[in-house]
């Protein structure tokens, strides 16, 4: 009897359902596509965050206090835009590359005075013809 009574309720409740559904199709066929539109919307202002920094660190963190300072005292420029090659100025420019046969300590004195000694063999105009590498065939 339960059953019969469920069953019935169902029935009629289902047949009234489609009965207003079918007497109001603009309704039913816009209203899901309105919800769709509005519930999407919100991805327009969805953006990922890159910045590991502001991600995991607090707000008020000395880290970022002391970043922000070192930042505004000291400003580079950081532009993903630019070119490696828009930072230097127009001229010829050269490379040496010093390395040392025994891999001996390059920072003691006697090689200390052999880069120097390049560096300002190097400073002279037209000193150098493009790139080079200079090995210390004594070291």
């Amino acid at each position: 009897m339960l059953r019969q009574v469920l069953h019935r309720g169902l029935r009629t409740s289902f047949a009234r359902l489609g009965h207003f559904i079918a007497s109001h199709p603009v309704f039913f066929a816009s209203a899901p596509v309105l919800i769709s539109i509005l519930l999407g919307a919100s991805f327009s202002r969805y953006q990922i965050e890159e910045s590991v920094e502001y991600l995991l660190a607090p707000k008020h963190s000395l880290a970022k206090i002391e970043r922000n300072l070192v930042n505004s005292l000291f400003p580079v420029n950081r532009s993903k835009h630019r070119l490696y090659s828009d930072l230097q100025t127009p001229g010829r420019y050269g490379r040496v590359i010093i390395t040392s046969f025994r891999k001996a300590n390059m920072l003691d004195q006697h090689h200390t005075d052999l880069i120097l000694k390049v560096n300002t063999a190097t400073d002279l105009p037209n000193c150098l013809e493009g790139f080079g590498v200079v090995s210390c065939m004594d070291c």
